[in-house]
């Protein structure tokens, strides 16, 4: 599956992004760096032909030039189970959290096993139903690596600098957040920061760690380097505007969502009622409107005084059971 022509954008002169839209699950946006004698990947894709068809197009934007660097923004599987399609002497970086979470990361083995389960699980009625339904949408059909992928082999605390032929990127945890160790990339030469998943672009965020405090810091932190360009994990490219509308949803969220803590509504109930309120205009068109509930599943367990932390295989399997509940609601 050779990368379509319209799906590569050339943000500035030897500086790609590689998009995947509209940027729903799995649809992951990578990028490219190119410098005057080496090269850096940004991410790679959980699928394994377009991983490859990426690998192809970066060696041909390249021109010979070769890729000595790549930088994995965090451990969602969407985001580095393609590393084997990466130069075997590239070294990889993330940070130390990420790492950590990767290595504690259900295999995209047993991912990949699970939504072949739910395809018949799918029609049984109730949860176990939903769940199912789900999970399918999940992995999108995605052709999953058999096993885990190689692992990033540098990493860093807070900051780090690495120079890819002359050319110089920021990186910064910002972390933890949607993900244990999230971080950026910030390039200034050309006024571009890629993102990972701290941006959701048109489909709504999801936070499986938190703190969400951390998330909005993350948000006024990428404002405040007032760069041109922002890549985001998903979704289209985007500028200060669709950062702070996103900055908005989270604390209408957390505002929203611990009201109906306090007053003991379940997640699902409070999801329901949160998407009929006006509150919610702002972001009606974007996608996965569902997805709410797996926050409130998050956010009522850091409100209920759990500490930060990936998500159990259980409690992401209760949170999909809601969304694909209420994402089957949503299209009556």
């Amino acid at each position: 599956m050779p990368v379509r022509h319209d799906t590569v954008t050339q943000i500035d002169s030897g500086t790609y992004a590689f998009m995947d839209l509209p940027g729903g699950w799995g649809q992951t946006n990578t990028g490219l760096v190119v410098g005057d004698d080496a090269a850096m990947v940004i991410d790679t894709a959980w699928d394994r032909p377009r991983a490859r068809a990426l690998a192809e197009a970066a060696a041909e934007l390249t021109a010979g030039v070769p890729i000595t660097e790549a930088v994995n923004t965090h451990s969602d599987g969407d985001h580095w189970w393609g590393n084997d399609t990466l130069p075997p002497d590239a070294r990889i970086t993330t940070s130390v959290a990420s790492l950590e979470a990767m290595t504690d990361e259900t295999p995209p083995g047993a991912v990949a096993r699970f939504s072949a389960l739910g395809a018949v699980a799918g029609v049984l009625p109730g949860p176990a139903g939903a769940l199912g339904r789900y999970m399918r949408q999940v992995t999108g059909g995605a052709e999953l690596p058999r096993k885990l992928p190689r692992l990033p082999d540098h990493t860093f605390e807070i900051t780090e600098k690495i120079t890819v032929g002359g050319r110089d990127t920021h990186l910064r945890t910002l972390g933890p957040a949607h993900t244990p160790g999230d971080l950026i990339i910030h390039l200034p030469d050309a006024g571009v920061v890629f993102s990972g998943d701290l941006l959701f672009i048109g489909s709504t965020p999801i936070i499986w760690h938190g703190p969400l405090g951390n998330w909005t810091d993350a948000l006024d932190h990428m404002i405040g380097l007032d760069a041109e360009t922002y890549v985001p994990g998903h979704g289209p490219i985007c500028g200060r505007r669709e950062i702070e509308l996103l900055r908005d949803y989270w604390q209408w969220v957390a505002e929203a969502g611990r009201a109906h803590f306090v007053a003991g509504t379940p997640p699902l109930r409070a999801a329901r009622e949160m998407l009929r309120s006006s509150e919610f205009t702002p972001f009606s068109q974007w996608g996965s409107s569902e997805r709410i509930v797996v926050n409130l599943s998050t956010l009522y367990r850091l409100w209920d005084g759990g500490q930060p932390a990936p998500p159990t295989f259980a409690r992401r399997a209760r949170a999909f059971a809601d969304a694909g509940t209420l994402q089957r609601e949503l299209a009556r």
